[in-house]
């Protein structure tokens, strides 16, 4: 399950969440904000549509809860499933306040979704953002098609604004795509659904899954390599190159085993210019260290007005760029002849040289700038006077009317022309000996956060491996006590139908099927669970989830425990267990195909021990038996 792709008056197309917690209802407050509805809800959380009651505005307010990890008691109060789990939720919860804090302090970042208030209630955590209406970019493509250069210019460069407010917070997103950019009427872009404290989440609990969108998540995504600038970076260039080519870049995984990325600089999609493609093509390295390391260090190669030449790269310190959009420094005017010409390119060379110290990337702004106009007048007079001087020494040379002058013009030209000269060797000495100072700190410093790196991860390692080792015991230990203490029910139960996921309940005609279970019809596995109903009397209690695809009514049943004391209908649905889990536990019934990973790991237990059932399926027809 999912997040809701973004927050608009609507639920989010095509979700249908498939949860087991209830949400808050229409009229409950938290705080000063009463809820109105439902705007979508998945595996982390719920999104509402609340009213401010003190301003009088909607909001949007997103809820803490993840449904692997807690549930909802009372109809308000959100508790953690187990005290196993206790420390996850709790500290899922945290990661998820610091997010509001953050995302609280940017203060209308451009193009960046915003966050009015953060709090804590009901147990959980709570993020209210503004209620935003409008298309996400990606239902933008499905009904227009590719988008426009100026389509395109609107989204990208207040998307880079924002995020680079987001980065220098320390914070990532982690999850740009085209369903999390929202668009008005007039295409300018929103970035919503943060993913950082899922992303934080899913990295620390098995009970979670991790979020990542193949063809837009970075290669570190998918392994536990550092994360950064970079990354978003990755997402936003493949989500571009969605808008621009009509269909995604093909994933980092696939592209590690055999690339068949096809550069935008080699498509030269009609009307962008050669900076946005360039910049697009180095957003999107596999190699994280290849890509733009920060929003600052993109804006020049997306700003490029031409081209890169065939044999260079645009990337992170390499040389020699394409021509950029702005350089405001020009030479001043020299003498005429062949010496201001070389003059001008020294100081242009100069120019270039200063900027490439800057870590190999030209500075560029986005759109016309004066002092480029200025820039471009200057060099224009600049070379009318070269001109003119040139004119007036060829006219001085072919009239001949004073030779002496013209020798000491020869001269003087010649002595100009040797301290041109030695300058600019000079000048080439102290440059190539600055960029060699500079590499062999940077070489330096490289090593060291690689050792640094190889330390940390080493140690993380080390401490996965501790915890593994732990959690494996923990669960021998939790899945041995569970075989131990069969659970099975009386009571409110009647009998088992013609297979074990049927039962029937007393003052009920029909049989239900369980929830999360396989149908196995075995008589003498039937006989063992009716002579097990006879332990001790129980209180059961069924609801239905879902139905099958022919319309039969699913279960999700709970009892209570066996130490558990009177009145068993008293007790609440979070001491009871869940029944069919108990029989997947004791290998008399198979988890279903589709069912919880706990149901999985509770069948491959019992597998393991050839229990029951296992003793009468093959291996071949398990394997089989989801692979139809």
């Amino acid at each position: 399950m999912t997040e809701p792709t973004h927050i608009t008056g609507q639920p989010a197309k095509g979700v249908v969440p498939e949860v087991d917690f209830i949400a808050l209802q229409p009229g409950q407050t938290i705080g000063r904000y009463e809820i109105v509805s439902v705007l979508g809800q998945g595996g982390f959380g719920i999104t509402y549509r609340a009213r401010d009651v003190q301003l009088g505005r909607e909001v949007a307010i997103k809820e803490y809860l993840p449904s692997a990890l807690a549930i909802r008691q009372d109809g308000s109060t959100v508790l953690p499933r187990t005290t196993k789990m206790a420390d996850d939720f709790g500290w899922g919860r945290d990661r998820f306040v610091t997010e509001g804090r953050t995302l609280a302090s940017l203060h209308r970042a451009t193009a960046i979704v915003q966050v009015f208030d953060y709090l804590e209630a009901n147990g959980t955590a709570y993020i209210v953002m503004e209620l935003l209406s409008g298309e996400t970019l990606e239902d933008r493509i499905a009904k227009n098609g590719k988008l426009s250069s100026g389509e395109v210019d609107r989204i990208l460069w207040p998307l880079l604004d924002g995020l680079e407010q987001v980065h220098d917070a320390g914070f990532l997103h982690r999850d740009i795509k085209p369903g999390n950019i929202l668009l008005d009427a007039t295409g300018n872009p929103t970035l919503i659904d943060f993913g950082a404290s899922r992303a934080a989440m899913a990295g620390r609990s098995t009970a979670l899954t991790a979020i990542f969108t193949p063809g837009y998540a970075a290669a570190e995504q998918m392994t536990s390599a550092k994360q950064g600038p970079w990354t978003d970076i990755y997402s936003l260039s493949a989500t571009l190159y969605h808008a621009i080519v009509g269909k995604t870049p093909p994933g980092a995984f696939d592209r590690m085993l055999s690339d068949a990325y096809v550069p935008l600089a080699q498509l030269k999609p009609a009307g962008f210019s050669p900076g946005v493609l360039a910049g697009i093509d180095a957003g999107l390295a596999v190699v994280a260290s290849d890509r733009p390391q920060s929003i600052a260090g993109w804006r020049p190669i997306l700003g490029m007005t031409q081209a890169p030449i065939a044999e260079a790269t645009v990337a992170i310190g390499m040389a020699p760029p394409p021509v950029v959009r702005h350089v405001s420094t020009l030479p001043p005017p020299a003498e005429p002849g062949t010496s201001v010409r070389a003059g001008l390119w020294m100081a242009l060379g100069a120019v270039v040289l200063i900027l490439l110290g800057g870590g190999g990337y030209y500075f560029a702004v986005r759109g016309p700038d004066p002092e480029t106009i200025k820039a471009r007048q200057a060099a224009e007079e600049a070379e009318g006077r070269r001109l003119k001087a040139e004119e007036e020494a060829a006219k001085l040379r072919a009239d001949n009317e004073d030779r002496q002058k013209a020798a000491q013009v020869a001269a003087a030209r010649e002595r100009q022309e040797l301290a041109e000269a030695a300058a600019k060797k000079q000048f080439e000495d102290e440059t190539r000996r600055k960029l060699e100072a500079e590499m062999a700190a940077r070489r330096q410093a490289e090593d060291e956060a690689r050792r640094k790196s190889e330390d940390e991860t080493r140690r993380q390692a080390e401490e996965a491996k501790r915890k593994a080792e732990d959690e494996a015991e923990a669960r021998r230990k939790a899945i041995e006590d569970a075989r131990k203490a069969v659970e099975f029910v009386s009571g409110s139960f009647e009998h088992f139908g013609k297979t074990l996921m049927m039962i029937g309940l007393k003052g009920r005609a029909d049989e239900v099927r369980l929830q999360g279970v396989d149908v196995v019809n075995d008589p003498d596995l039937n006989k063992i669970a009716i002579q097990a109903l006879a332990v001790q009397p129980r209180d059961l209690r069924c609801r239905q989830t879902d139905r099958l695809t022919d319309g039969t009514p699913l279960y999700r049943c709970l009892i209570t425990q066996l130490n558990a004391k009177q009145p068993l209908n008293d007790i609440p649905d979070s001491d009871r267990v869940d029944l069919a889990l108990a029989l997947v536990k004791n290998g008399l019934v198979l988890a279903s195909c589709d069912a919880p990973r706990s149901y999985a790991d509770a069948e491959d237990d019992a597998r393991g021990r050839k229990q029951a059932l296992w003793g009468r399926v093959t291996v071949q027809d398990y394997k089989r038996r989801c692979t139809k």
